[in-house]
């Protein structure tokens, strides 16, 4: 074992040498490191609707792969990307490095950071930079090319229609050009397509490009509609086949909306918030005559200006003592109109009557918001009286049906008086048919089950890919109420066998009323509540799955009818 010399150990003065070594060395280290590669801006202030240009520079010797600038995105569009070489020779001694220039433009305003990003072994240093609100301009004529947006109402109930417009107006032709589409965490956007028109401003012509969108809030509070992002390349001023053209970066405004929570005044099932909301009923044939053993249909369709069709109710069921009724399934859509989204949704019920009198459908009363005048409002369809006749008297069908039995004891007769082969033939095909039927029935049976078992394979499918993401919703700790709901919903539609609202799911499966109440209160009321037991609801939703599975599995579980 070697053993340090005494002087050396004791002495003091050494181990503070050797402190200010290992500083100098950490001091120095990143230093010859930001030498060897190194990040630069062109500008570290800007506003939104400017670009600046990153450049990265390394030693050829030692990075010459392409730099992973992926962390860029989550603040800035890359708009274009260039690569150089360079040689110097010093004292007969050849150097050459590589640089890659990046054009940059900002996604929001803040003090934002373009992150250290690697190169091989080494990293570039962090750096700031500080973005500004686009300065706000007037449509003057004296940009060639410049963005307008706007929102309305800046004031809105939530579930309610927003109708946002975004305007490009160019006057000089795009060589290409991108703009971005607005997307929000916590509102459902829907776009109302694009119109394109001239418009003279101050002596210039430009083109205009007008994009239009519904947006509906899902939760009350502050809504801030981003800037949308415009890059686009237009003709130089020195035309030339390689000349790429000039970029251009431009930036929409920012809108922020008062999103209110559903008034206490109104006392409605279901919020309904809509410009204007009707019901209305078509019969499939007239209601003068009716008799017993009749198929008639009623089609009931809503219509809500300002509402999607997936947000309108499901209309009550309606029971008649005396008929039987097999509702169809509901077609929901949405149609585009000037003001915005028109959302639809048609119920239609076979109705056929087996006993003769009067029979009345009850009053159907469907509440809802009118966003134009901040009231409550009914929606009523009147109620309907039908009366059924009976079916045509037995005194008539037997009258109808003594020619034919005249004709078949004529024919009986005549088969009498044929000869014996044609009796001998008669037994054959019906000895044949007998056989071919018994055939068939046999098939049919043995292929029940595999024929069921694929149908009920394709919805387990679904059924289990929505449960997975709601069970991801429920884990993640990140996901908001919106999520949460949007994914609970989502299963439940292949659940249960049809869209649903919270509230409609609550009342189908009671195990989930609690949560479904719980969150709807969270995302809707101005009142502070709870947030949801994502754990619990969890559990809940497996205990109701499972029990599903074990009456499927039951042996003596026999199918549903057709119609109940």
């Amino acid at each position: 074992m070697t053993m340090l010399p005494t002087n050396l150990i004791f002495r003091p003065g050494l181990w503070q040498a050797l402190a200010l070594a290992g500083a100098l060395i950490a001091t120095v280290l990143p230093a010859i490191a930001e030498t060897t590669v190194r990040a630069s801006v062109d500008r570290q202030q800007l506003s939104a609707d400017e670009t600046l240009t990153l450049s990265l520079t390394a030693d050829s010797m030692l990075f010459s792969d392409e730099p992973d600038v992926s962390a860029l995105e989550n603040d800035f569009h890359i708009l274009n990307r260039q690569q150089s070489s360079r040689t110097h020779i010093i004292n007969g001694k050849a150097n050459s490095s590589r640089q890659w220039d990046y054009t940059l433009a900002p996604k929001r305003e803040g003090t934002l950071t373009i992150p250290a990003l690697p190169m091989g072994k080494y990293q570039t240093r962090p750096i700031t930079v500080t973005v500004t609100d686009a300065p706000a301009r007037s449509a003057t004529g004296s940009e060639q090319v410049y963005l307008e947006s706007d929102i309305t109402p800046r004031r809105a109930y939530v579930q309610s229609q927003l109708e946002y417009t975004v305007r490009v107006f160019t006057s000089v032709n795009f060589l290409d050009a991108s703009l971005e589409s607005p997307e929000l965490e916590d509102a459902v956007v829907e776009s109302l397509g694009e119109n394109r028109y001239s418009k003279e401003i101050n002596g210039r012509y430009y083109q205009v490009i007008e994009r239009r969108y519904a947006i509906f809030p899902q939760t009350s509070g502050e809504l801030i509609v981003p800037a949308l992002t415009l890059q686009a390349r237009v003709e130089s001023y020195r035309q030339s086949l390689l000349d790429p053209g000039r970029l251009v970066v431009k930036r929409s405004p920012r809108h922020r909306v008062k999103v209110m929570a559903p008034p206490n005044s109104f006392d409605g099932p279901v919020w309904l918030p809509a410009k204007s909301l009707s019901i209305e009923e078509n019969w499939s044939r007239d209601l003068g005559e009716v008799r017993v053993g009749d198929s008639i249909t009623r089609r009931l369709e809503i219509n809500a200006e300002g509402l999607l069709g997936s947000q309108l109710p499901d209309l009550p069921e309606t029971q008649l003592d005396g008929a039987k009724l097999y509702p169809d399934q509901p077609s929901i859509d949405k149609n585009t109109v000037d003001s915005g989204v028109l959302g639809r949704r048609v119920e239609s019920t076979a109705i056929i009557p087996t006993q003769p009198g009067d029979y009345q459908l009850p009053e159907i009363r469907i509440p809802w918001w009118n966003t134009e005048t901040s009231k409550q409002e009914v929606a009523t369809l009147p109620a309907r009286r039908i009366t059924v006749l009976p079916a045509l008297s037995d005194h008539t069908a037997t009258d109808a049906s003594t020619p034919a039995t005249q004709t078949g004891n004529d024919e009986l007769t005549s088969i009498t008086a044929a000869p014996q082969w044609l009796w001998a033939i008669l037994a054959l095909l019906v000895i044949s048919n007998i056989v071919t039927l018994v055939l068939l029935w046999r098939r049919r049976h043995s292929s029940a089950g595999p024929t069921q078992s694929g149908t009920t394979s394709t919805d387990s499918d679904s059924e289990k890919a929505c449960y997975q993401a709601l069970k991801k919703a429920c884990r993640d700790k990140q996901s908001s109420p919106a999520q949460l709901r949007s994914s609970l919903l989502n299963w439940a539609s292949t659940y249960v066998g049809r869209p649903c609202s919270l509230h409609q799911l609550g009342v189908e499966l009671p195990a989930l009323a609690r949560f479904c109440q719980q969150l709807d209160q969270q995302l809707f009321s101005q009142a502070h509540s709870d947030p949801v037991d994502k754990r619990a609801l969890l559990e809940a939703i497996d205990r109701v799955r499972a029990e599903k599975n074990s009456r499927e599995k039951s042996p003596n579980t026999a199918l549903p009818p057709l119609y109940s």
